[in-house]
């Protein structure tokens, strides 16, 4: 039986393994940890605030419309102001770099110099309302997805080392600000089959593109990105050796082709919530229900209904007879659960008795769901900052 992280093709030939991340100041993931940092403070002031917020961001105007609804008043205005100029503090806009001229120069607003322009409904939640919440108000498909791989947090091979790659950027436009890097970046890891007879990959290409100011040593950056990324690939080559092989010199580490890469965040391309599905979910390879996480209260299908889902799919592997598992709800509107689940664990649906034992212990409905996670205790601008799934939050076992 092949290990679920070396898919195969008819005919037996393994294919490129592929997967992309973002930074924090990439325009779309900025959207979202607005979205996300609404969110949190809706759930701070009622823990079964109701709330959909949506996100559009374009150069210096930041436009937040939907609603959120709190028991006993209304959120305040000046409470959200104030979280939404903070995001893009915390999203690396606004940093100062003395080594290169003192201030910042992203050519993008810092969080106080943003026009908000907010089309929220806010409202004192009705309690008949709340006491509904346990019911869909839409109709969805959520999936979960699992490996039988601590060593990549059970996650495909490709999502992990993308996060990682993606860490060691971060990590690298924190610690090194004479390089003048940041926030806004992106990359794509291409992994290839080593054609060795253990199913093994190679990483081939690491392309990245990384935000930069006009002042930064490009020539040291570019060498610092390099290190970072053959160095990240090394040590993940020794976490998972049965994966994963040493990264040699055929490795392309392509660095800001486009060449010029100062114009960043908003003030380069407009961002809204919800568009990067496949690097908050499990990478091109999984299949996806199609709802957004971002912005969306924790009692909402496509969040609720995605972390249970994985949570049940961790624990199928967990057993230790099965490499992977994934986990499908579909949804119908009133429903308190899922009206069908399905069940794939190393390529072969579950019978039916079996289905049913796994929701008696990890029942999808979603008050159960909200209960048992404790899913208004989470820091959601963090999972949409740093990732959703991988990070030994507790619905990753």
């Amino acid at each position: 039986m092949p290990h679920p992280l070396t898919p195969s093709l008819p005919g037996g030939d393994r294919r490129l393994l592929v997967a992309e991340q973002i930074l924090p100041g990439h325009p779309d993931k900025l959207a979202d940890q607005i979205a996300d940092g609404v969110l949190d403070i809706a759930l701070a002031a009622d823990r079964q605030a109701i709330v959909q917020v949506e996100v559009a961001v374009h150069e210096a105007t930041c436009f937040v419309n939907g609603r959120v609804s709190t028991a006993g008043a209304p959120l305040p205005e000046e409470d959200i102001t104030r979280t939404v100029r903070a995001v893009y503090e915390r999203a690396g806009f606004g940093v100062s770099f003395p080594d290169l001229g003192g201030g910042p120069d992203w050519q993008c607003p810092r969080g106080d110099d943003v026009h908000l322009v907010l089309s929220l409904q806010r409202d004192e939640a009705d309690p008949l309302e709340t006491a509904e919440r346990e019911y869909a108000d839409d109709q969805a498909i959520t999936v979960g997805y699992a490996v039988a791989c601590e060593d990549t947090r059970h996650l495909p091979l490709e999502q992990h080392l993308a996060l990682r790659l993606r860490q060691r950027l971060l990590e690298l436009t924190l610690a090194e600000r004479a390089l003048g890097a940041g926030p806004d970046g992106k990359l794509v890891v291409t992994l290839e089959p080593t054609g060795d007879a253990a199913p093994r990959y190679r990483a081939r290409e690491v392309i990245v593109s990384l935000q930069h100011l006009d002042l930064a040593p490009l020539v040291e950056l570019q060498r610092a990105v390099r290190h970072a990324v053959t160095e990240e690939l090394a040590a993940q080559h020794v976490l998972t050796p049965a994966l994963l092989a040493e990264p040699d010199g055929a490795l392309a580490v392509r660095f800001n082709e486009s060449v010029v890469f100062v114009r960043g965040g908003p003030m380069n391309d407009n961002g809204q919530t919800g568009r990067k599905l496949v690097c908050d979910y499990y990478g091109p390879r999984v299949p996806l229900g199609g709802g957004a996480l971002s912005g969306k209260d924790p009692w909402r299908l496509d969040r609720a209904g995605a972390l249970r889902a994985r949570q049940l799919a961790r624990a199928i592997v967990d057993t230790g007879f099965v490499q992977d598992a994934l986990v499908t709800f579909v949804w119908g509107p009133r429903y308190r659960r899922p009206s069908h689940v399905s069940i794939v664990a190393d390529g072969k649906a579950l019978a039916g008795p079996v289905v049913d034992r796994w929701l008696r212990r990890f029942d999808p409905s979603l008050r159960a769901t909200w209960e048992e996670l404790r899913l208004w205790e989470v820091n959601w601008e963090n999972c949409a900052r740093g990732g959703h799934f991988g990070r030994g939050e507790r619905w990753d076992g």
